[in-house]
C-alpha cells in the first residue's frame, strides 16, 4: 500500500507540472523517466559536472575508471542508450537514492538492499543511466546485471574487453603470494602508489571505485586520505604464513585463492578515524587468481580470519 501510494504521489505531480506548462523541469522529467522502470527518487538530488573520457582503457598503476564507463554504458544499451558517443565531452550526472530496494544475489536473496538510480544527461537529452545496488554493484535500469545479460560470471565479460591485459605488470605479474605481498608493503613505503595498485585484483580495484565515495561524483580516482596505504609512514613485514587450511568462499570470479596471516609493524601518519593503531598489526589477506592464467593478486586486507 505505501508503495502504491508513493506512485500515486509521483504519477499526481507529474501530470499537475505538466499541466502548468512553463520551464523545462529537470526533476519532473527523471521522475516520469524512473517511473517507467517502477522507480521512484526518495528526494530531488543536484546534477553535478562529469567529464566522459576519450580513452576507455586502464592500466595496471592506477584506478580501472575505462572500466566503471565501459560497465556503465553496457548497462544502458540495455534500455536503449551509447554513452560512448559522448567520449572526451564534459555533461551532466545525478544519483538518486530510490524508494525502492531490491534483494541479493545468491545467499543475500532473502534480503533487500539499497539502490542508487544515475542519470546522465546532455543539455535536457537523457544519455546514459543505470542503476547502483547497495551503492556499489551497477546493473541496468530494466534490474540485469552483466551477468544475466550476458550468461557468464563478470570477469569473463571483464576478460573479454581485454581488461586483464590492460592490467598486466611485468614485473609484478611474476611474483608468489608472498613476494606480492612484500611488494604491496614496499609500494606503501616508497610512497609509490603505482606499484600498490598493481598488486591489487580487478575485484579490489571496481569496489574502491564506489567505496565511501563523496557526494557529487561518479567514482574515486585515487586512495582515501586516511587509508593504509596513503595514512602509513613506514612498515615493516615481520613475519607471512600461509593458513593452509583455508576454504575460499564460493566466488564465480575468482579461480583460485589462498589466505595468509600477515604480521606488521606499522608507523601512522595519523590515527584519526582509523581501525589500527601504530605498532604491531595483524592482517589477513586474501590473494587470488581471477583466471587459470592470470597473475597473483590481492583480493582482499582485513584485521580479522
Amino acid at each position: 500500500m505505501k508503495k502504491f501510494l508513493i506512485f500515486v504521489c509521483i504519477a499526481l505531480t507529474i501530470f499537475l507540472t505538466a499541466c502548468s506548462g512553463g520551464q523545462f523541469n529537470v526533476y519532473n522529467d527523471d521522475m516520469k523517466f524512473l517511473l517507467k522502470y517502477g522507480f521512484s527518487p526518495e528526494k530531488e538530488s543536484p546534477y553535478f559536472d562529469v567529464t566522459i573520457p576519450s580513452d576507455w582503457k586502464i592500466q595496471s598503476t592506477s584506478m580501472p575508471i575505462g572500466l566503471y564507463w565501459t560497465e556503465v554504458n553496457f548497462l544502458s544499451r540495455d534500455i536503449g542508450y551509447n554513452i560512448e558517443k559522448y567520449k572526451g565531452k564534459t555533461v551532466k550526472a545525478v544519483i538518486y537514492r530510490l524508494n525502492e530496494k531490491l534483494p541479493g544475489q545468491g545467499e543475500s536473496s532473502k534480503y533487500t538492499y539499497p539502490v542508487n538510480a544515475v542519470i546522465l544527461r546532455d543539455g535536457e537529452n537523457i544519455i546514459g543511466a543505470w542503476l547502483e545496488f547497495n551503492a556499489s554493484t551497477p546493473l541496468s535500469l530494466k534490474k540485469n546485471y552483466i551477468e544475466t545479460l550476458t550468461e557468464r560470471p563478470w570477469i569473463d565479460w571483464v576478460a573479454s574487453h581485454g581488461f586483464l591485459k590492460e592490467l598486466s605488470s611485468p614485473a609484478v605479474d611474476k611474483l608468489t603470494p608472498e613476494e606480492l605481498i612484500y611488494a604491496y608493503f614496499n609500494g606503501i613505503n616508497k610512497g609509490d602508489k603505482g606499484l600498490i595498485y598493481s598488486t591489487l585484483s580487478i575485484d579490489v580495484l571496481h569496489d574502491m571505485l564506489y567505496v565511501n565515495r563523496p557526494a557529487g561524483i561518479l567514482y574515486n580516482t585515487d586512495f582515501e586520505s586516511n587509508s593504509m596505504e596513503l595514512n602509513t609512514k613506514s612498515a615493516t613485514v615481520l613475519s607471512i604464513d600461509e593458513n593452509t587450511s583455508y576454504v575460499p568462499v564460493k566466488n564465480r570470479n575468482i579461480y583460485e585463492s589462498k589466505e595468509y596471516k600477515v604480521t606488521v609493524n606499522i608507523a601512522l601518519k595519523s590515527e584519526d578515524n582509523v581501525s589500527i593503531r601504530s605498532g604491531r598489526n595483524t592482517f589477513f589477506f586474501i590473494v587470488s587468481k581471477s583466471t587459470k592464467d592470470s597473475p597473483w593478486k590481492i583480493e582482499s586486507i582485513g584485521t580479522g580470519p
